[in-house]
């Protein structure tokens, strides 16, 4: 049986979603809040932590790259 986070990463290397490296702080905002609601939500955190607020552990899980949430932008002149 996979486990909830096992299921977001094969849906999310599916659909072909792009995690770009230069996020713009909009972008990483936006991500951070997905990943902090859906921690709130019951989601298992990705990573070990000593920390329990939410969004403390979706910023840790930022910067060590494991969230399954990928981002894709319009080609410019949209």
């Amino acid at each position: 049986m996979m486990t909830q986070s096992q299921r977001i990463l094969d849906i999310s290397a599916k659909i072909g979603d792009i995690m770009v490296e230069n996020l713009t702080r909009f972008e990483r905002a936006r991500i951070v809040g997905a990943r902090a609601l859906q921690i709130s939500e019951g989601a298992p955190p990705l990573i070990k932590t000593e920390k329990i607020r939410p969004l403390d552990i979706a910023k840790e899980e930022m910067e060590k790259k494991v969230i399954p949430i990928g981002v894709r932008r319009r080609e410019k002149g949209y």
